[in-house]
């Protein structure tokens, strides 16, 4: 049995404990995109908690809008995971339930992937011959309201060229 002293402090480290967990803010939910031995993992850019909502910029993890264009375009791209792939991979996205809740949308370079949205956990394809990529190129998960209508939630993750394997 407890010590009467004992018992207080216990109470006193549990209301601590509730306090300091009704500060944090809920992460926004997450992707996971890989290709071959290298994956990242991601919050959300852009996130609306209110699934009937389109995010807006009080719902982006970064204040672009007062940061010189130089700091704004260097934060995003601190931001950004680079996956080296090659034509002819398969990539492979993760995310979590609440993405696919109301279906997501993917996109390399502005082209989207798939006709309609996607409303489970996972999806893949294989890499575009690199002519169709351009280099280097950006792949961009938008997850839906729950009208399918807007963007609730935007991730940005670069695909890169991966190093030719020595043949010799």
């Amino acid at each position: 049995m407890p010590s009467r002293r004992t018992l207080p402090v216990a109470v006193l480290v549990a209301g601590l404990s509730l306090l300091t967990l009704s500060a944090c803010e809920e992460p926004a939910p997450g992707a996971t995109v890989f290709s071959g031995t290298t994956s990242a993992h991601r919050e959300a850019i852009c996130w609306s908690f209110d699934a009937s909502q389109a995010a807006d910029k009080s719902d982006c993890s970064l204040d672009l809008d007062t940061q010189a264009a130089g700091d704004a375009a260097q934060a995003l791209l601190d931001e950004i995971a680079v996956i080296p792939t090659t034509p002819g991979e398969t990539v492979g996205i993760s995310v979590d339930p609440d993405v696919a809740a109301n279906g997501w949308v993917v996109s390399i370079n502005g082209r989207s992937l798939n006709r309609e949205p996607v409303t489970e956990k996972y999806f893949r394809f294989t890499m575009p011959p690199q002519p169709l990529r351009q280099g280097d190129a950006q792949l961009v998960i938008q997850a839906l309201t729950e009208d399918g209508a807007q963007v609730r939630g935007s991730w940005i993750f670069g695909i890169s060229d991966a190093p030719e394997a020595d043949e010799g």
